[in-house]
């Protein structure tokens, strides 16, 4: 049986819960009353994915890693057999809905004439917010708690690098950069040093360059420099 030890779950985990913290820091401290500052939140929360304007439409990526997952990785585990492979994609399926509707939301604060009425549209917004977070949440910890192991008992390292390559196989470059810039700085060294080393020998220089330059941009100075001694950048 394989003994492997790869994890396509926690490293995209780290990055979209320190995005959902900073979204729910965003909503829960922007000025309603301020038309402009709401519609520069409204713009994180698109309501169409497919022509979102940012590629860092924080739940576009939300929705989006979900469609990653469905595509390249739940498969696979459905073909050996998880009992909570149907579970999970019937979770996102309900997530993406709620995702909708708090895009929604936020797009009707914007036509609301009166400053205390989005006030007020800005309550109900971050309460449907907050019970997005618990939700997507708690998937992802469903996703670590119970996925993660049972993959490394059925599947080699091998087998879940290449689940992992066509996922950022399939990634815009706009879109995956976007994701790159909250999972890299929410890593820690020994994950994020890995997952360099991982990486590496499938990346054409430029590319590994652009990392390595988003790197030097995002993640903490001295982990860092911790990184690029282990990884030998």
């Amino acid at each position: 049986m394989p003994n492997a030890t790869e994890d396509l779950f926690t490293p995209i985990h780290k990055g979209l819960r320190a995005m959902i913290y900073a979204l729910s820091s965003r909503l829960q401290t922007n000025d309603f009353a301020d038309l402009a500052a709401t519609e520069a939140l409204a713009r994180d929360l698109e309501t169409d994915f497919a022509i979102a304007r940012s590629a860092g439409c924080a739940i576009c990526i939300l929705h989006h890693h979900a469609e990653d997952e469905e595509l390249s990785i739940f498969p696979e585990t459905a073909r050996a057999g998880s009992p909570i492979v149907n579970g999970l994609i019937e979770e996102h399926h309900d997530l993406t809905r709620r995702e909708l509707e708090l895009g929604r939301a936020a797009q009707g604060i914007l036509g609301l004439t009166e400053p205390a009425q989005r006030i007020a549209a800005g309550i109900a917004l971050n309460a449907m917010a907050n019970d997005l977070v618990v939700r997507y949440l708690a998937h992802m910890n469903r996703e670590e708690a119970e996925l993660v192991p049972w993959m490394r008992e059925r599947f080699t390292d091998p087998q879940m690098a290449a689940m992992r390559g066509a996922i950022i196989g399939r990634l815009p470059p706009d879109r995956l950069f976007a994701i790159l810039g909250w999972m890299l700085p929410s890593l820690n060294l020994t994950e994020l040093s890995d997952l360099l080393l991982a990486v590496r020998p499938g990346l054409p220089p430029p590319a590994l360059r652009a990392v390595v330059d988003l790197c030097e941009a995002r993640v903490d100075p001295s982990r860092w420099g911790a990184v690029k001694a282990r990884v030998g950048l």
